[in-house]
């Protein structure tokens, strides 16, 4: 029993509360510094040639956890051991301060008055009637009173003793929600043309909807670079039956039943073009090797001595570039231009077809995150909100009137409030 109580004194302390969320945060960003979720073997290929800090091979990392941070044992640990933390807090300090604020506190004592942090007082004729004006007066001003025959005691702001409390609970509705999401959201990138559909099926609502790209842009700087890429999506289910449009951009994702849907990227996946009189859809993939955003294939044209040509394209307006990959002699197709031979082929550009980059996420744990932030900003409201504390107290044998305060914050505004307050209380 006396380890246990050891225990819950360490764990509920601050310092170990702050060590614990810097060891968090490190924890955190080691797993942005090192890619997660990748094939186990990419990491030992990587780090036995580049230990991290020349000591963590590609084993180690693996045997660390380090390939998947954020589900590892040792990090689910450390917010289990934070919760806890944050609940021992709670009921060891927070909870018993609260209660302590509910209870009234009865000075009796003059002498009681000369130990708080405001104090005034003053002779007085009739001490029922200043009682009596005083409870009244206060309680318009929004006091909470309690009055007794010759003294009386006043409090307001005491929610703000609810501040911490709602802060851990959101704090710990936070870490549950973050480690719940980390096991159970569902992310799918995939990229559609234009009038292409997706079947989307919500596991956790077991409903169903198609989405449909209707159209999409994309927005240039002055120098041609890409600026915004937007989504027009058409949603539309049998059941129930519905059908409604809704435009996704980058940083303004749709949240939808459940999903949510982010604009992530785009690419120029088909040409349609016309070589020899001959209509073609032609497939392009990523080139990496020659840039970031650079799509291409490799066909081979001309009508006997044939030839392999390299076709790329770097945006959705053109031109293909036309390689010849013996010589690196360059030609270019523009958009519906006159045909261009290439080793007697006629080629002409008659299309192309972009492809909006989705990324599809199935995120149970937003609600839990949205209510644990919500939770948070008004615990802090309501902990930026001063407890002020006034007793009064009639002493029949000196006939004065003793007004005494205490706040446990901005003590220099409620200065002045309380001189104002005791000037007309005063004045009575």
């Amino acid at each position: 029993m006396v380890i246990f109580k050891n225990f819950i004194l360490k764990i509920s302390s601050l310092r170990f509360a702050i060590l614990l969320i810097i060891f968090i945060a490190i924890s955190s960003g080691v797993g942005t510094f090192i890619p997660q979720g990748n094939d186990q073997q990419e990491y030992i290929d990587f780090y036995n040639k580049t230990p991290i800090f020349g000591l963590i091979n590609g084993n180690q990392v693996l045997k660390l956890q380090l390939n998947h941070v954020y589900t590892s044992n040792w990090f689910l640990f450390s917010l289990i051991l934070l919760c806890i933390s944050l609940a021992a807090c709670s009921f060891r300090r927070q909870i018993p301060a609260l209660k302590a604020a509910l209870k009234w506190t009865d000075y009796k004592d003059e002498k009681k008055f000369y130990t708080l942090q405001l104090l005034t007082n003053f002779e007085i004729i009739k001490d029922e009637d200043h009682i009596l004006k005083a409870d009244s007066f206060l309680r318009k001003k929004g006091w909470s009173t309690s009055k007794f025959e010759n003294r009386l005691s006043a409090r307001k702001g005491l929610v703000g003793k609810l501040g911490p409390i709602i802060v851990h609970i959101g704090l710990i509705i936070l870490l549950i929600g973050s480690a719940y999401g980390n096991f159970s959201s569902q992310s799918k990138e995939q990229y559609l043309r234009l009038g292409e559909s997706l079947d989307l099926i919500n596991e956790s609502t077991n409903s169903r909807v198609t989405v449909k790209l209707n159209n999409f842009l994309i927005e240039r700087e002055s120098d041609g670079k890409p600026k915004q890429f937007i989504s027009n999506l058409d949603f539309v289910s049998e059941e129930p039956k519905f059908n409604e449009i809704k435009t996704t951009e980058v940083n303004h994702p749709i949240r939808f039943k459940g999903l949510t849907i982010y604009q992530a990227d785009w690419s120029v996946s088909n040409i349609i073009m016309e070589i020899d009189d001959v209509l073609y859809q032609l497939q392009l993939k990523p080139i990496p090797e020659i840039g970031d955003q650079v799509w291409g294939l490799l066909i081979e044209l001309g009508k006997e001595n044939k030839k392999n040509y390299l076709l790329t394209i770097d945006n959705e307006n053109g031109p293909l570039k036309v390689s010849n990959i013996e010589d690196f002699s360059e030609n270019f197709v523009y958009l519906n231009n006159e045909p261009v031979e290439i080793n007697f082929s006629k080629l002409s550009l008659k299309k192309i077809i972009p492809s909006s980059g989705l990324i599809i996420k199935n995120d149970p744990s937003i609600p839990f995150i949205y209510l644990s932030f919500t939770l948070i900003i008004f615990g802090t409201i309501f902990s930026l909100i001063p407890t002020n504390q006034i007793w009064i107290f009639f002493n029949k044998n000196s006939n004065k009137l003793f007004i005494g305060g205490l706040s446990n914050r901005n003590l220099l505004g409620f200065k002045k409030e309380f001189l104002k307050l005791s000037d007309e209380i005063k004045n009575f």
